[in-house]
């Protein structure tokens, strides 16, 4: 079988960036003129960043237009910290997008995210907009200062609660802690989720107690985006985050494996959360 390297890789493309949003006191949101490989990204979808001269990271798509796209940015390290420090007119290299996305197919959506796995929610929240659903989302972070809100306060159809460990902000504790006292006064057909594991592990341990499906996004380090790699393993079932997921279901995350006891750091150890 022939295989069209292009197309495996992610059509590598190079992007202008346009516009650069600080969001709160370590993460921006950095747009760029989406390249026609983008034109059918969906949410939950990732991108290969190639920052010049320092190292390609894969970033979550948490904006897409139709002459622009973003990624958000928070600053952990080398790369992170030269993305996050470029500027209109500057460029990136961008591959993709890569693996599963969300699906839409909810009427009564509770949508949570934590830290910057804010990112790729806004994209769905956005899509479930356009689409008339009323959704319920939960932005939790550690402070105020760190909530990443984005424009979604002005999102029509929304209701939109806060959850801060400090209390600065909104609810005082974790976010699956509000999400279980709104599961509690009201009736979800869907959880989505992204962030921290440990909070994904919770909220996955409320959905199944509740009996409401849910499909969360899972970060893992990936050094291809497509599947050559192997460095995103989810042991033992085999699975890859880049292509198998990032956005996993319900009946996929029921099955024994790493989820919120181990991962792999860059030189494959497996370790535990």
């Amino acid at each position: 079988m022939t295989v069209n390297m292009d197309t495996l890789v992610g059509n590598p493309t190079t992007c202008e960036i346009v516009r650069r949003d600080k969001e709160n006191d370590s993460t921006v949101t950095l747009y760029f003129r989406r390249p026609p490989s983008l034109v059918d990204a969906r949410p939950g979808q990732f991108l290969m960043v190639w920052v010049p001269d320092v190292d390609e990271i894969p970033m979550s798509i948490s904006y897409s237009g139709h002459d622009t796209a973003a990624i958000t940015v928070q600053v952990v390290g080398e790369a992170t910290h030269a993305l996050a420090s470029l500027h209109p007119g500057d460029r990136i290299g961008v591959r993709g997008p890569f693996g599963t996305h969300f699906s839409l197919d909810t009427s009564s959506p509770l949508v949570v995210g934590g830290g910057v796995g804010v990112a790729p929610l806004r994209f769905l929240v956005h899509e479930l907009a356009s689409q008339g659903v009323q959704t319920t989302v939960i932005v939790a972070a550690r402070t105020s200062h760190s909530l990443l809100l984005y424009d979604l306060p002005q999102v029509s159809g929304l209701r939109l609660e806060v959850a801060t460990d400090d209390g600065s902000m909104g609810f005082h504790g974790l976010a699956h802690e509000l999400a279980g006292a709104l599961m509690a006064e009201g009736v979800f057909d869907m959880v989505y989720a992204c962030g921290p594991e440990p909070m994904l592990v919770s909220l996955v341990r409320l959905a199944e107690e509740s009996g409401t499906d849910y499909q969360v996004s899972l970060e893992r380090i990936m050094k291809c985006g497509c599947g050559i790699c192997g460095s995103c393993v989810l042991d033992p079932t085999g699975l890859l985050v880049c292509k198998d997921g990032p956005v996993f279901t319900s009946s996929v995350l029921a099955e024994p494996s790493d989820f919120g006891m181990f991962y792999r750091d860059s030189t494959g150890r497996r370790l535990r959360f």
